[in-house]
């Protein structure tokens, strides 16, 4: 697809003419002729002063410079600062940039708010809603066959324990570790644990005490 440039240089050299004889009879200039078929438009002077040229060479060849115009502007565009370049490399005019100094401090401003809002929303759910508890032993439904058998886990260590009934001492971090007596046979163990709120967690494990396994 030929640009406004190639179908000017074409239609001057069937025609037999040299870039002079143009000049002489359009009083175009030689150098701004010479751009104009070469595409080099950010040798001419401005949009208006292009498009007049590109209309008259035209005429002059006998071209249809309605034509000639529209591929013109197929190709190439005028920019903010009224230069002429290809339509592939001109900003829109009605680009927005989004991200800007205002936008920046907004973000950071809502990340801070957002971690802190986040951060006040698990205190209180600490604070008032029921303690964690992690039971790591025994495991579900075990067979043991000692007459005692051991508890251990973790909780919250604002949180009181009990096992079975009986308070438990947390260590540093709310980790606790204590042995549980064993009846022969099925045996239930709750392990409670109680938030200052005095909501609750309740595990329980079910422990079997065999005489010989």
């Amino acid at each position: 697809m030929k640009t406004a440039g190639q179908i000017l240089q074409t239609a001057r050299e069937a025609a037999r003419l040299d870039i002079e004889d143009v000049t002489r009879i359009t009083k175009i200039r030689s150098q701004f002729l010479r751009s104009l078929e070469a595409d080099d438009y950010g040798r001419l002077p401005n949009a208006t002063v292009t498009r007049g040229f590109v209309r008259n060479y035209a005429e002059f060849l006998n071209l249809n410079p309605l034509h000639l115009l529209a591929v013109f502007r197929r190709d190439f565009v005028e920019n903010r600062q009224g230069q002429i370049v290809p339509r592939g490399m001109v900003e829109p005019v009605n680009k927005i940039s989004f991200w800007t100094p205002r936008t920046t401090v907004i973000a950071v401003v809502s990340l801070i708010f957002t971690v802190f809002t986040a951060y006040l929303l698990y205190q209180y759910q600490l604070l008032t809603g029921p303690p964690v508890l992690e039971v790591t032993a025994p495991a579900v439904s075990t067979t043991v066959a000692e007459n005692t058998v051991e508890i251990t886990g973790k909780t919250d260590p604002e949180a009181t324990l009990s096992v079975n009934g009986e308070l438990v001492a947390l260590d540093k971090g709310g980790e606790f570790f204590l042995r549980v007596s064993l009846i022969p046979g099925p045996n239930m163990i709750t392990i409670t644990a109680t938030a200052k709120s005095g909501k609750k967690t309740v595990v329980t494990r079910d422990v079997n005490r065999v005489d010989n396994l």
